[in-house]
């Protein structure tokens, strides 16, 4: 079973206004995360998405990287992958990720596929099965990126390894 690159946001919200807070890749077993600074025209801001995540619109002001420091630096970190990342939510992480890199004026250099699509059919509902389990277990902080991209990670190998 092959390795694969994992990637997840947190955003300010479930909103058409939303934007990228933070984002994390997985990458040959290294992951990498980045908080993200508001651009002054990122104004949504949702009070129940950040009592998930935990991350303060103040927080990312004062720690956050500007959006073209993140867009660059991520795709310098995924130059190691064939340009293929995977997402269990890739609908929204891809246009969080075009907010981001419309925002730093950057190329995209790689292009976000539905972890989905790496599961058999009747693999879909095991893998949800198995991230819910794990997520259960508390050995991860779930809605932090960094820690979704392994709790992601892990049950796909979970999943894919049930089926050896």
């Amino acid at each position: 079973m092959s390795d694969i690159a994992i990637i997840d946001l947190e955003a300010s919200g479930l909103h058409f206004d939303s934007y990228p807070i933070e984002v994390a890749a997985r990458v040959n077993g290294a992951t990498k995360s980045w908080l993200i600074r508001p651009e002054p025209n990122w104004t949504y801001w949702c009070d129940t998405a950040e009592s998930l995540h935990g991350i303060s619109r103040s927080e990312l002001t004062s720690s956050g990287l500007p959006p073209s420091q993140v867009a660059s630096e991520l795709n310098a970190f995924l130059s190691q992958t064939d340009g293929l990342i995977y997402s269990d939510a890739a609908q929204w992480d891809s246009d969080w990720i075009n907010t981001l890199y419309h925002a730093a004026n950057e190329p995209q250099l790689f292009h976000i596929l539905s972890l989905y699509d790496l599961l058999e059919p009747d693999q879909h509902t095991k893998f949800d099965d198995t991230k819910t389990q794990l997520a259960d277990s508390g050995r991860y902080r779930q809605h932090r990126a960094a820690e979704d991209v392994e709790l992601i990670y892990w049950s796909y190998i979970n999943t894919k390894l049930e089926q050896e």
